[in-house]
């Protein structure tokens, strides 16, 4: 694994690379959402079961519009943004299956504020993949030395940078029933 900034770790997701960094309240892994392999490969490191979807992160709005109809997200939605609240959103038909839960059409997307995911999404461009760095059923992992012991043979980059004041991921709420699932 490599250990650098934000902005060396835009080559490794522009190639498919599976990366880690700081998030609000926990390590994160992440990927390119459109690289379905990328996406599989978070499955078999989380040690997951395929069919689950991950959320994505983005640093702003317009980063979304090949994923949800911007111009129809509610007003309670864009007032939590940037911000630790993940929320579901009807996804359009043309985002990829492997990030719309297939029962219910909805795709998990968060805009943050965190200074890394920021200067992430803002030099890739697009939003990433933004999952809890752990073993599916395990606890998050909450320190550097940690989640390089845990990762170090499976994750190929890691981004310098600094866990955000939450000691929690982030809420999840289901923009059409307003519903809290976390």
């Amino acid at each position: 694994m490599i250990i650098g900034s934000a902005l060396n770790a835009i080559d490794y997701l522009r190639k498919g690379k599976i990366i880690g960094y700081p998030t609000e309240g926990v390590y994160g892994l992440g990927c390119d959402p459109w690289n379905e392999d990328s996406v599989s490969r978070i499955n078999r490191i989380k040690k997951r079961g395929a069919g689950k979807v991950y959320l994505l992160v983005a640093s702003k709005i317009n980063q979304l519009t090949e994923l949800v109809d911007t111009d129809n997200i509610a007003k309670e939605v864009l007032e939590s943004w940037p911000g630790h609240t993940t929320w579901l959103i009807p996804a359009k038909k043309n985002t990829p299956k492997w990030l719309v839960d297939k029962d219910s059409g909805l795709i998990a997307i968060r805009v943050s504020k965190h200074p890394t995911i920021v200067e992430l999404c803002n030099h890739f461009k697009n939003p990433i993949i933004s999952t809890s760095a752990n073993i599916s059923g395990d606890e998050n992992i909450l320190g550097k030395t940690t989640f390089i012991h845990t990762f170090s043979q499976t994750v190929d980059y890691f981004v310098e940078g600094n866990l955000g004041n939450s000691d929690k991921p982030s809420i999840i709420r289901n923009m059409i029933t307003g519903e809290k699932l976390r």
